[in-house]
């Protein structure tokens, strides 16, 4: 089974705000989403680090197609359409 809790953490202890539907002494796996943290922001942070590697990955798999149309024209590079003529690059 699998549910999304509220817990507010205390001294070291995560409180639960209503109680959860299993036997009393049951082991449980607990992820914590640090989304609504509110010292230091650590869920900011982590998704600047997430943006940075995304980033960086981008950056490492880019490639020059020498193709200076293929955003606006990828109709045609992909399934063989006609150009837009109104969106043709003529800086060529």
């Amino acid at each position: 089974m699998t549910t999304n809790l509220k817990a507010i953490y205390e001294n070291g202890v995560l409180r639960l705000e209503q109680p959860l539907p299993v036997p009393e002494g049951s082991e449980v796996d607990v992820t914590v989403n640090l989304s609504d943290a509110d010292n230091g922001n650590p869920a900011q942070e982590t998704d600047t680090q997430s943006w940075d590697a995304l980033s960086q990955l981008l950056n490492e798999c880019a490639i020059d197609t020498g193709v200076s149309d293929l955003a606006r024209q990828h109709d045609h590079y992909l399934y063989g359409l006609t150009k837009n003529v109104t969106d043709v690059d003529n800086t060529r």
